[in-house]
């Protein structure tokens, strides 16, 4: 195992990729190389030992990963990681550090959502987020501190299949009429049939036990046009995860999204009908296939009052997503005045049209 660190071979700097440019970029001397010509030039060949104090204290909490211990090329200085961590930073000379071996063989990625937004952009974007949110005690903003924000390579499969579909329905047309006596309703049944295949391609499942999936999901779309082949450059100065939840455990969500779709595309072809109701639906796999990608994800904890709150923006796109504390105050300030506008008018509307 070795470490890959991204140094400036001009003047020693720590490189990052910066997402405006694309670049490796040298903070310091403002030295730029492009992701695919970079040649690490101070690498260490550290093996990783297991950090058995860290470990020791940690052994209780059945959710904690094991944590290793790496020495840097750089200064000699200690990195603790995670099992899982691949990308970092020596908390001592901040150098850009990559475990190699958590992004080869069977842990390479093969391709990867570059970011393409900064730190700053997730600061402001949580800021807006937070000002657009009404209800939003208004104190949270002033008193609140942004205690990190990360951004992290996020491992994800991506799942190409071809999914089979056949439905039966029955469907009803209600035609009503009168005469001087009566009111008629006609009611007729049919039989409504539907099949097919469906093909899906780069649907996404997050390979990361750390990462709650309803949160990543909440992210979509990530633009796959923008995928590029995986490159240990583009996570210089982020961090990043290798999968700890493999492709054969993560099908199955993705074949449950697929089944989602296909039943819900196939039901809208039937139309013209009074009434719609489903009497079986049944999928199935034709073929599939998939692959192993990296998409980029700022987190955000702050924390209010005791409580920690967690946000997620899409590195690529800016969507952004979290909870929010709300305000019993503000609450009676922006919705009760127009509840109360909203009774009389419809009290005197009902005095004088009505009563």
């Amino acid at each position: 195992m070795a470490l890959q660190e991204y140094e400036c071979p001009a003047c020693g700097g720590a490189m990052e990729f910066n997402p405006k440019t694309g670049r490796l970029k040298c903070p310091f001397c403002d030295s730029e190389f492009d992701v695919k010509d970079y040649v690490a030039n101070h690498n260490s060949n550290s093996a990783g030992e297991a950090a058995d104090e860290y470990n020791s204290s940690a052994q209780s909490d059945e959710n904690s990963q094991p944590l290793y211990v790496y020495k840097c090329g750089s200064c000699g200085g200690e990195i603790l990681a995670t099992e899982s961590l691949g990308s970092t930073k020596c908390p001592f000379c901040s150098n850009n550090v990559v475990v190699q071996e958590k992004f080869t063989g069977k842990f390479k990625p093969d391709y990867i959502i570059p970011f393409k937004l900064t730190k700053d952009d997730a600061t402001k974007t949580y800021r807006d987020y937070v000002r657009s949110k009404k209800l939003v005690p208004k104190v949270f903003l002033e008193e609140n501190h942004i205690d990190e924000i990360k951004g992290i390579y996020v491992p994800f499969w991506l799942f190409d299949a071809t999914q089979s579909f056949s439905g039966s329905y029955e469907g009803t047309r209600v035609r009503t009429w009168q005469d001087s006596k009566y009111i008629y309703t006609e009611t007729k049944y049919y039989d409504v049939q539907r099949s097919g295949t469906e093909a899906f391609e780069n649907v996404p499942v997050d390979g990361s036990k750390e990462m709650p999936d309803d949160l990543m999901e909440s992210l979509e779309p990530f633009d796959h046009n923008e995928m590029v082949s995986f490159n240990m450059g583009y996570l210089a100065g982020f961090l990043a995860n290798k999968y700890n939840v493999d492709s054969a455990a993560s099908k199955p969500r993705a074949i449950q999204r697929m089944n989602e779709s296909i039943a819900a595309d196939f039901r809208n072809t039937v139309s013209g009908y009074s009434s719609l109701r489903t009497l079986s639906e049944h999928t199935g796999t034709v073929n599939s296939s998939y692959k192993y990608a990296l998409y980029p994800v700022y987190v955000l904890n702050t924390t209010w009052k005791g409580e920690n709150y967690l946000f997620a923006m899409n590195g690529q796109s800016g969507k952004f997503v979290g909870n929010l504390p709300f305000s019993y105050a503000r609450i009676f300030k922006y919705y009760f005045p127009f509840a109360g506008i909203a009774s009389i008018i419809c009290f005197l509307i009902y005095y004088f049209f009505i009563f």
